[in-house]
């Protein structure tokens, strides 16, 4: 057999074939209970601990059983959450009013003892090693006010402090207080629309929390892990699966043509190749970089692989962000200058170069890095990709170990839409390439009251990282996700999955 299509259409058959006995051969509680089965690269590798990470498969696992304590729209306006009011008292001072019809799935009240719960560990020596505890920097305290009215105060100024708050998720305290972070992660409880029956090896099994403040569209809820993004959207056609994340951008046609639907996100970051601080080797040098990113032609990938539904990043920040400088120039496809600018650096026979991938988690990754690698050869630059799991790639980003030169990295700005966030973590980690020169301008960032100084101040921070890039620049982040024509309300802002709003399609075929 010697036909790539027919291969393909085979294997496609198979992987659907497979995937349909392991979603669809379990057992169901009761033929009237509906069901909402979602496909996604790969469950959180910190199972059910929330403040172990920030990256998007962990938040689209956790949306379903965690509320958030704000919410960010995609115009950066912060909404009300779980807590539900709030002001700041002083430059360091805020009070935060909470929802008092809020409850956890093992019937602890949400109220001030769980805020401060949460944030006392994050900002405790024990929550260091906690992905969300650098997001939490400039707290100096919390305490309670009264049974529904929590104070917050900063160690400096912070004006987005309500907006960070949408990245932290409350857990149940007294249950996270008995057991310890390592058994909560096993055995999770929040507050949201569903709660945790079995968190498996490869599969979450979830149903509707009855006594919950929202009440979600399905009795029961499937999270299944399946790598490769074809699969997930085969799955969709053989019925097994209603939301598959991060599919191929070549498949939403596949879905289209058999009467299914899908969704484009714009990201929440800039991705590119971010470059493991050094200082010594090709990469340490500035004129280095600069070549690598005219050696890329974006527009090219962009229209190839992402059906032109994102444009090439110009600088450490998303064009959505808060903060983001239409002033500054991009990356023009200009293989000569960089030729040039190799030359000019004593690199005119080249060099190789090793990236560490994870891929799966955004669309087209591994296609696109094969055209990258392409593109580099052009201007006598080696490009060897080494694959990784995408639970190692977060262990290393938080702990290092790093065995390249870069690693597939966005600047992402989750949940504030706020273009300083990549930035504060050159301020205690340099795990990449981070200007010291750039740590005082940005605490002076950090800490600016006025919303027109902060502005400038960061625009400072994106120009300046610009010309001395800390990474190779690609495109803003772009996300399709396939969707099942058995159900509706699908619309996550930011890439936070509104699962209390999907219910079965009331016209499904």
């Amino acid at each position: 057999m010697n036909n790539p299509t027919l291969t393909k259409q085979i294997r496609n058959a198979v992987i659907s074939a497979a995937y349909a006995v392991l979603v669809m051969g379990q057992p169901t509680v009761s033929s009237a209970e509906t069901t909402l089965r979602v496909a996604i690269q790969t469950l959180p590798a910190a199972l059910g601990n929330v403040h172990r990470s920030t990256s998007s498969s962990e938040l689209y696992t956790w949306a379903a059983m965690f509320d958030p304590l704000t919410f960010v729209g995609s115009d950066g306006a912060v909404q009300p959450w779980l807590l539900k009011d709030w002001k700041a008292i002083d430059r360091t001072t805020w009070h935060f009013k909470l929802r008092q019809d809020v409850m956890f799935h093992n019937g602890e009240p949400f109220n001030a003892d769980a805020v401060i719960n949460t944030v006392s560990y994050l900002t405790s020596d024990a929550g260091k090693r906690e992905a969300l505890s650098r997001l939490l920097n400039s707290v100096s305290g919390v305490r309670a006010l009264d049974p529904y009215t929590v104070e917050i105060t900063t160690h400096h100024p912070n004006l987005m402090l309500p907006a960070e708050l949408g990245i932290i998720r409350v857990v149940a305290p007294k249950y996270w207080q008995e057991v310890g972070p390592e058994a909560f992660a096993l055995n999770p409880v929040g507050t949201a629309s569903y709660k945790v029956d079995r968190w498996g090896p490869a599969k979450i099994e979830l149903s509707a929390f009855e006594n919950g403040w929202i009440t979600p569209g399905f009795d029961r809820m499937e999270i299944v892990q399946l790598n490769d993004p074809t699969a997930r959207t085969q799955s969709i056609l053989a019925g097994a699966v209603d939301l598959a994340f991060v599919i191929g951008p070549d498949d939403v046609q596949t879905l289209e043509a058999s009467g299914h639907n899908h969704h484009v996100s714009q990201g929440v970051g800039a991705i590119g190749i971010a470059w493991i601080q050094t200082d010594k080797g090709p990469i340490a040098d500035p004129r280095v970089r600069r070549a690598l990113n005219y050696a890329i032609n974006r527009e090219a990938y962009i229209a190839a692989l992402l059906n032109n539904e994102t444009r090439a990043a110009t600088q450490a920040t998303p064009s959505n962000a808060i903060g983001w400088d239409p002033s500054l120039p991009g990356w023009p496809y200009d293989p000569e200058k960089a030729k040039a600018l190799l030359t000019e650096a004593g690199y005119s026979d080249g060099f190789n170069i090793v990236i560490e991938l994870a891929a799966g988690g955004a669309a087209a990754d591994a296609a696109i890095h094969q055209i990258i690698g392409q593109d580099l050869a052009k201007i006598g630059v080696g490009f060897e990709v080494r694959p990784m799991t995408i639970p190692d790639m977060i262990t290393k980003f938080n702990f290092g170990g790093w065995e390249g030169d870069g690693f597939n990295m966005d600047f992402n700005i989750k949940p504030s839409l706020d273009a300083l966030r990549p930035f504060v973590s050159c301020l205690t980690r340099k795990l990449w390439h981070c200007r010291d020169g750039l740590a005082e301008k940005t605490r002076q960032a950090q800490a600016a009251w006025d919303p027109e100084e902060r502005l400038a101040l960061v625009r400072d921070l994106l120009k300046a990282y610009h010309d001395d890039p800390p990474m190779l620049y690609m495109h803003d982040t772009i996300m399709f996700d396939g969707l099942s024509n058995q159900i509706e309300g699908y619309a996550p802002v930011n890439l936070i999955v509104n699962y209390h709003d999907l219910h079965p399609a009331t016209a499904a075929p």
